[in-house]
């Protein structure tokens, strides 16, 4: 009789694994997703699903497929790569969470500026984002570590008065420790202006701060040349300091 009870063992250890693996997305996620996320249309299972409807603080960002990582989960870390599509753009990358804290690696993605949250872009900017990170970590939805570009393509506006900057790219260094305050570079890639500057991400108030240097080509259009005439420090090279912060 002894000899039987181990290969009872092995029979509920195999149904609880192939009941694990197989739990309905339906049934889980409604339990277990934080209150400033919402997914509708849930298909698959826990380990290998889909949502026809990913909000995240009432921004629709997409459709959204997961694949469920088995070994991060041993050391508590739930870990998954996540692709979200939408008709204008997609997103796509390695997420694991800690605390906290989203760790991203290998993250792709190409959205219309329209795609994010309007108090991320106050006044009806316009255009396209290409973003690559090979690093990007986030702590309460605040970014601290960064290794990769963001590039923001056709850019256009404000609203109230809208004219084409050309393409301006963000570069943030190899991700770093937990420093307060993560700087990333900005340059010109086209268009009607030639640009430098940083970028600043405080994160102990939420805070941005962007300045540089700024100036119209040649073949700017003039009410371009005329806008960006603003007073303030002009360089040798004809470049005029410019700069602004806000919280968000």
């Amino acid at each position: 009789m002894n000899r039987v009870w181990p290969y009872v063992a092995l029979g509920v250890v195999a149904y609880l694994v192939f009941a694990t693996v197989t739990l309905p997305a339906n049934v889980v996620v409604p339990r277990v997703q934080p209150p400033s996320v919402t997914l509708a249309g849930l298909d698959g299972t826990i380990w290998n699903g889909s949502a026809q409807v990913l909000q995240v603080a009432g921004t629709h960002l997409g459709s959204v497929r997961w694949k469920l990582h088995v070994l991060p989960l041993l050391t508590l870390r739930p870990a998954a790569t996540v692709e979200i599509r939408r008709t204008d753009g997609f997103a796509r990358g390695d997420v694991s969470f800690s605390g906290n804290r989203v760790a991203l690696e290998d993250v792709s993605a190409a959205l219309p500026i329209s795609a994010l949250p309007p108090r991320a872009v106050p006044g009806g900017w316009q255009g396209s984002i290409n973003a690559r990170f090979a690093a990007l970590t986030l702590a309460d939805g605040w970014p601290i570590a960064a290794a990769g570009t963001v590039e923001l393509l056709n850019l256009t506006g404000p609203a109230r008065r809208p004219m084409n900057l050309g393409s301006l790219q963000v570069t943030f260094p190899a991700a770093a420790g937990d420093s307060d305050t993560l700087t990333g570079t900005i340059n010109d890639i086209d268009g009607p202006i030639e640009l430098t500057g940083t970028l600043q991400l405080k994160a102990s108030d939420r805070s941005y701060l962007v300045d540089g240097w700024i100036k119209t080509k040649p073949d700017a259009p003039a009410d371009l040349v005329r806008s960006l005439n603003f007073p303030g420090e002009v360089d040798a090279q004809g470049r005029r300091q410019f700069s602004f912060s806000g919280n968000l």
